[in-house]
């Protein structure tokens, strides 16, 4: 009885503008109708009535089209329903809430994935140098004439050595007494993006901060300060190692 009373309530909220629409029409006839008998009083209630019934019919069409369209949706909203995970939904609000929770845990999801697939993206992003900086490197390190330099990367790394090959020609085209690219693991394989310096033990020589200094001044990644290696043949070597990437 209760749910047929609803239904009843809501059908009528529905159709109420049309009913708003009909009521306004029959009273503007009722009062042409009233008005004292005169020439013009057949054409003015005629008027009045064929307004009156294209405006209730427009108004009639007009909700009716809205209510197609909500049961549409209300099917479409059923269909999705199905879809979800444990029992449907016993009402349309309970619906719209099951759908607002899978659709934000999709988001969620979409989102963790997007996260993973740009971290798969700089990590298949080679280092390099590109060709105006790599030409200005080579400027500003041949001012400071021929230093000895060993170029380094872990073993079995294809990127890396790609990488530390690259330093080394841009080394040698400035002048530098550079060697390498070498394979080692004494610097062990720990990832970083960074290039890392290795100087002997004892005073770093200046060859260590011209190469800091130009690395920072150019934006080339490294390892801020230096590390002592007794593997470093002299004190006037230094060592540039290239590990993995992170």
């Amino acid at each position: 009885m209760a749910a047929g009373l609803m239904w009843w309530l809501q059908a009528a909220l529905a159709w109420l503008p049309t009913i708003a629409v009909a009521v306004m029409a029959a009273l503007a006839l009722v009062a042409a109708l009233a008005q004292a008998p005169r020439a013009a009083k057949v054409p003015w209630v005629a008027t009045v009535f064929v307004c009156g019934v294209l405006a209730t019919a427009a108004a009639a069409w007009q909700q009716s089209r809205e209510l197609a369209q909500l049961r549409d949706l209300s099917t479409h909203l059923d269909a999705l329903a199905r879809l979800l995970p444990g029992a449907p939904p016993a009402n349309p609000e309970q619906t719209v809430d099951s759908l607002t929770s899978s659709v934000y845990s999709l988001n969620s999801r979409i989102g963790e994935l997007q996260n993973q697939i740009d971290a798969l993206r700089e990590k298949a992003k080679v280092r390099s140098i590109n060709s105006e900086t790599a030409a200005k490197l080579e400027d500003y390190l041949r001012q400071f004439g021929s230093r000895p330099v060993v170029v380094s990367c872990v073993p079995g790394d294809t990127e890396a050595f790609t990488y530390a090959n690259q330093i080394t020609n841009i080394l040698r085209a400035a002048g530098w007494d550079a060697h390498g690219p070498e394979t080692t693991s004494i610097f062990g394989d720990a990832p970083s993006m960074g290039i890392q310096l290795f100087v002997r033990s004892g005073v770093a020589p200046d060859t260590a901060k011209i190469l800091l200094d130009a690395f920072q001044r150019f934006d080339i990644p490294f390892k801020s300060g230096t590390a002592a290696n007794d593997a470093i043949p002299d004190n006037t070597t230094v060592e540039l190692f290239v590990s993995h990437k992170p």
